[in-house]
């Protein structure tokens, strides 16, 4: 670690874009769980603030280490931007990855209750 922060601000910036984009992540993790959970509010609420807290403790702790503390415009510019970017473009991504794996889950399990139904009513048969 260099001692003197003007030399390591590719380094800081690299490291807050980073986290940026790891707490976006953390956000499509939430709304997973969310979605898994029927869109209940109380858990939706929930998740949503536990994930915005542990957003800014990332936050506060990539730049307490490195940039020593010192809390500036920019930390935050880049931090909101790179989550926000992240939102955009790979949680669109991962959200319809979700729904294309729900979707074929749910169709696996219907077929499989038929296959179910259709051996219970073969055995009653009998």
């Amino acid at each position: 670690m260099i001692l003197f922060e003007t030399l390591n601000q590719p380094t800081i910036l690299l490291n807050i874009i980073l986290s940026g984009l790891l707490c976006g992540l953390f956000f499509d993790i939430c709304y997973i769980i969310v979605f898994l959970c029927n869109n209940n509010r109380i858990t939706k609420n929930i998740l949503e603030f536990l994930t915005t807290f542990f957003s800014f403790l990332v936050l506060f702790f990539v730049n307490q280490k490195l940039n020593y503390g010192q809390m500036r415009i920019y930390v935050f510019i880049f931090f909101v931007a790179s989550l926000l970017i992240e939102r955009i473009t790979l949680g669109k991504v991962i959200a319809k990855t979700q729904n294309w794996c729900y979707t074929q889950f749910r169709k696996l399990v219907n077929k499989l209750t038929k296959v179910k139904d259709k051996w219970s009513k073969r055995k009653n048969l009998k």
